[in-house]
């Protein structure tokens, strides 16, 4: 429960990039994280909600180093790709941090009203909240990637994790 607290309640927020050049884009992988019968908030039950992400660097031996970089909203986690290298103006390093690049509900890889099928496709799509995605990033830190602390939370423009 405290990890979920640290999610909802311990982002830092950064400046837009506008001022920094930005770099070449990362050959970042996609994945997808499942969740059956997902319960939004509004009460509506996606019978599937995926949640995209993708990871760079390890978890080290003390599960210390895990960063969590939410996509701000209209945006990919490409959108973090000019705070990632090994430079030395770059903020985050994958040789010495975990970095969790998740994408938002609604922005069009993740369960969106797009991509997901009938009843919910569309305009059917459910409204889904700050706390949903709270919720499934909480569910892919804890089961899928076995994260139970988190060194930072990290985004910018309406941030929801």
């Amino acid at each position: 429960m405290k990890l979920l607290a640290t999610i909802a309640l311990g982002i830092v927020l950064l400046p837009a990039p506008h001022s920094l050049a930005q770099g070449p884009a990362l050959p970042l992988e996609h994945r997808e994280f499942i969740v059956r019968n997902f319960k939004t908030e509004s009460g509506a039950v996606l019978p599937e909600a995926r949640l995209i992400y993708t990871t760079l660097g390890r978890l080290n031996a003390a599960g210390t180093n895990a960063i969590l970089l939410p996509s701000h909203y209209m945006a990919d986690f490409n959108g973090y790709d000019w705070l990632i290298g090994a430079n030395a103006d770059r903020v985050f390093d994958a040789s010495r941090d975990f970095l969790i690049l998740t994408e938002l509900f609604g922005n069009g890889r993740s369960s969106s009203p797009s991509n997901t099928p009938e009843p919910f496709h569309g305009p059917r799509f459910p409204v889904t909240t700050i706390r949903d995605n709270v919720a499934i990033v909480y569910r892919l830190l804890t089961e899928e990637l076995k994260v139970n602390h988190l060194r930072a939370i990290v985004g910018f423009s309406v941030v929801a994790v």
